[in-house]
């Protein structure tokens, strides 16, 4: 159907160019160049001057070509009043229906609502915070770095968001406030996960015994609970290090500190991936052996999730900005 449609439209454009080719104006001749011609004459300067009549066969083509466009009924007729009138008439009218035309579109792009960050969008951006912070590509949680991670993810699969939405600030930084929000929620309940993990009850002011304390495999389902990380070897690697670096440095500085002892694992173990990875196993080690009761529970020795992974691979590859230059999976 759409190949007839093309066909026919052709046709159509092929017939108002045949009888363009059939309308050229009279030619001036040398007498009516010289003034010297006939006043009686069909071709004097000042018939040419008032105007040349349409040629009709491109009316008709017109309108054929019009109504194959579907155009009202209406616009059909003001279509061939439009060929019929003189040129530069037609054009002083193409003039005027073009800024008329911009007026509308400005009124419309005034008059859009502000824009706002999509229920949807909101959701995606919540469900990716967690796998981001929770990765073990991660070893700078303070400044820009794990934001703009995040950021660069929301880039590429865009969430529904409006094209080059990224390059009108008003509009961006409606989604920065969002990605903040998101990576502090999770930021702070990884924080104090960790705190209650050390209590028998969350409104306890004093640490529990260590026996009390809950074993990294609790710890862990509890950090992700309501996200869709899992809970495994690498990610408990990960929170044991966490845990060991709250027990000294409980306060504000906590997530600085994190950044400073990731950055000590790294030099001691020369941007070496087996042995930054040997390191974060023998802390796993010491967590499991003091806190909690000794098993009881067995951790997943696989890979992350399928979820996780592609966050992981996101920044392993360089999609994204990575923010670290080591991997916990050797």
């Amino acid at each position: 159907m759409s190949s007839r449609n093309s066909t026919s439209d052709d046709n159509n454009m092929r017939a108002m160019r045949e009888a363009m080719t059939q309308s050229s104006p009279p030619k001036r001749t040398h007498s009516a160049m010289t003034g010297n011609e006939d006043p009686g004459s069909e071709h004097t300067a000042s018939g040419i001057a008032s105007g040349v009549s349409t040629n009709q066969n491109i009316v008709s083509a017109a309108r054929q070509y019009a109504e194959r466009k579907r155009l009202r009924s209406d616009q059909v007729t003001a279509l061939e009043v439009f060929l019929n009138e003189p040129p530069s008439l037609r054009e002083a009218k193409m003039l005027t229906d073009l800024w008329a035309l911009g007026n509308q579109v400005e009124k419309i792009i005034t008059s859009k609502p502000a824009f706002e960050v999509s229920e949807d969008c909101e959701t995606n951006i919540r469900k990716y915070a967690p796998a981001v912070l929770l990765s073990s590509k991660i070893n700078v949680y303070k400044g820009d770095g794990i934001k703009h991670i995040l950021t660069d993810i929301i880039k590429r699969h865009r969430f529904n968001l409006l094209p080059r939405v990224e390059h009108v600030p008003a509009d961006w930084t409606k989604v920065l406030a969002i990605v903040q929000d998101a990576l502090t929620q999770m930021c702070s309940k990884v924080k104090k996960e960790i705190a209650w993990s050390l209590k028998v009850n969350k409104s306890d002011e004093l640490c529990a015994l260590l026996a009390q304390h809950k074993n990294i495999c609790q710890l862990a389902q509890a950090i992700v609970k309501g996200t869709q990380c899992s809970v495994n070897v690498v990610l408990c690697a990960c929170i044991a290090v966490m845990r060991a670096v709250y027990l000294e440095h409980p306060g504000a500085k906590f997530w600085d500190e994190m950044d400073n002892h990731l950055a000590q694992i790294r030099r001691m173990g020369g941007n070496d991936a087996k042995k930054i990875t040997k390191r974060f196993r023998q802390v796993l080690d010491a967590d499991q052996a003091k806190h909690g009761v000794k098993g009881g529970y067995k951790l997943d020795e696989t890979v992350v999730n399928n979820f996780q992974q592609k966050i992981d691979d996101l920044i392993d590859i360089h999609v994204v900005n990575p923010a670290t230059s080591s991997s916990m999976q050797g």
